[in-house]
């Protein structure tokens, strides 16, 4: 979730949305004019609430990251693509979030408790890699990160349905065959951004560095440089599929007996399918590989002024 908010805002990776504060500090000015600082109490136990205030559906509407509002896109989606929040009265949350090329939507399972923190009850949701800190202020709800404050806050809207964002689609994708889509298959050619890489991708074997699966069960793992991830598939067209993950997606199409792959931001790997997956010890390749998101999301060189 971290990932996908952080790839918006920089158009490569995402950094966050949301931050949380549990101790505060307040300085007001005496009448001489001297200034002196109390320390507020902040009382982080759990307390007898139920959130009842909380519960239900909450659909995001605005944001403010780095100091930039945001109110009709984030980052060329709908804001309500960031997050749609479901609270509900069994200490569980789900938080779904469709900010990939095709606007796939990934859902987020939380558990959630309530503290009470200088007067206001704050919703805390816990993931094992995620934390949101929630209050509400003028019926709106606020969400930012639980564990650190980069000054991004998530507006949210109560609301009895959450907005559907339509997608056209082809008519008969339900009757279509897509079973050559499935199998093994290895990278045989890279284009990054119009480089290509036919032999070796940095210090790897192009069939080492790609590694793609499919599964008929709308399922698929691909392997970038030895980390394997999985994804979900679903028809695009009648020849084509899309599959994705989080923040990234790539369009998948067959070519004769090649596969292609397209994440629609300048990254295209061809494969050729394969009875068994090349062998490759990544035990013994250089101490510094690369991670997959600086392949898949390149940061783009600084540029300097003499």
């Amino acid at each position: 979730m971290k990932k996908i908010i952080c790839f918006c805002l920089s158009a490569v990776l995402l950094a966050g949305i949301f931050c949380g504060c549990s101790d505060k500090k307040n300085t007001k000015s005496s009448s001489d004019g001297s200034s002196s600082e109390t320390e507020t109490t902040t009382s982080n136990e759990p307390i007898d609430n139920e959130g009842k205030q909380f519960l239900g559906k909450w659909e995001s509407y605005k944001a403010l990251v780095m100091g930039e509002e945001y109110e009709t896109e984030y980052a060329g989606y709908p804001l309500s693509a960031v997050a749609k929040l479901e609270v509900k009265d069994d200490k569980t949350a789900t938080m779904i979030v469709a900010l990939n090329p095709h606007g796939k939507e990934n859902t987020f399972d939380f558990a959630w408790s309530i503290t009470n923190i200088d007067g206001d009850d704050v919703l805390h949701l816990a993931s094992p890699t995620d934390f949101y800190d929630c209050t509400i202020k003028q019926g709106q709800m606020l969400m930012r990160y639980g564990d650190y404050d980069d000054g991004t806050i998530i507006y949210l809207m109560k609301t009895n349905k959450f907005t559907v964002i339509e997608r056209p689609t082809e008519e008969g994708l339900d009757k279509a065959d897509y079973s050559g889509f499935m199998g093994r298959w290895e990278a045989v050619e890279v284009n990054m951004d119009g480089e290509i890489h036919d032999e070796t991708l940095g210090e790897y074997p192009i069939n080492a560095a790609f590694k793609l699966e499919v599964f008929e069960d709308n399922n698929a793992a691909m392997s970038i440089i030895g980390e394997t991830s999985s994804y979900e598939w679903e028809p695009d067209k009648k020849d084509q599929l899309y599959m994705w993950r989080d923040y990234e997606g790539f369009t998948m199409k067959l070519n004769g007996d090649k596969l292609c792959l397209d994440d629609e931001k300048g990254m295209k790997i061809t494969l050729e399918k394969v009875d068994k997956f090349t062998e490759y010890d990544f035990s013994a390749a250089p101490e510094e590989i690369p991670d997959e998101d600086i392949i898949l999301n390149p940061e783009e060189e600084p540029t300097t002024t003499e």
